[in-house]
């Protein structure tokens, strides 16, 4: 038997028998739809917590977290603003820095992060796991039926076609400015069943509501 076909059923008997963990894992971020990514790669962000150390240079290894106005201390320096910024893009503004202050002829910087800030949303009401759900780090959002699942599914009573949404703005300084509740039919985009709206975005900060339907 080709040794191809025998690889594929032994892993379809592996996965078959494997936790629902595991089959969560089947389908990874970078191939589900109903997942948002940045196509540029991580940006670092507020509260991510980074290590920076230079080639050769101990005695500047430093470990922060990037505060509320995207600044990290970095030594000789000061601070420098990294939010929004990739690892290699932050890495070479460090270097950049470092030659024109001339404090270092050419600096090998390497930036690592320690912990990512966590991004949580809320779900309350008739889900089967209520409270805070973290975002993985790569994920910018995810559709609310994907949350929903994640979530456990609904419960028994869940009222699947009336879900609340409600997101807080802020404005560029991180004022909250106010905030707004959406009316989702979770039912029928599940089902794709309706027309004038083929998903519905979560993103971090959000909360979810999930009221009972009438017995």
């Amino acid at each position: 038997m080709n040794r191809v076909i025998i690889l594929t059923l032994l892993a379809v008997l592996f996965l078959s028998n494997s936790s629902n963990m595991l089959l969560v894992a089947q389908v990874p971020f970078h191939h589900d739809p109903s997942v948002l990514k940045d196509p540029t790669g991580y940006k670092l962000r507020y509260g991510d917590r980074v290590r920076i150390s230079i080639r050769s240079e101990p005695d500047c290894d430093v470990e922060g977290t990037i505060t509320n106005e995207g600044k990290i201390d970095v030594v000789h320096i000061g601070e420098i603003l990294i939010v929004g910024k990739s690892i290699n893009e932050a890495e070479k503004l460090i270097e950049k820095t470092y030659i024109s202050e001339k404090i270092f002829a050419r600096p090998k910087v390497n930036l690592r992060i320690s912990k990512y800030v966590e991004r949580v949303i809320f779900l309350t009401g008739s889900v089967n796991r209520k409270g805070p759900y973290t975002f993985p780090p790569e994920v910018e959002a995810m559709n609310i039926v994907e949350v929903i699942a994640r979530a456990g599914g609904f419960s028994d009573i869940a009222r699947k076609n009336k879900v609340y949404v409600t997101r807080t703005f802020y404005d560029e300084r991180g004022n909250q400015k106010g905030s707004k509740t959406y009316e989702i039919d979770v039912e029928s985009l599940s089902s794709g069943k309706t027309s004038k709206l083929k998903s519905f975005w979560i993103y971090p900060g959000d909360r979810i509501e999930v009221p009972e339907r009438l017995l």
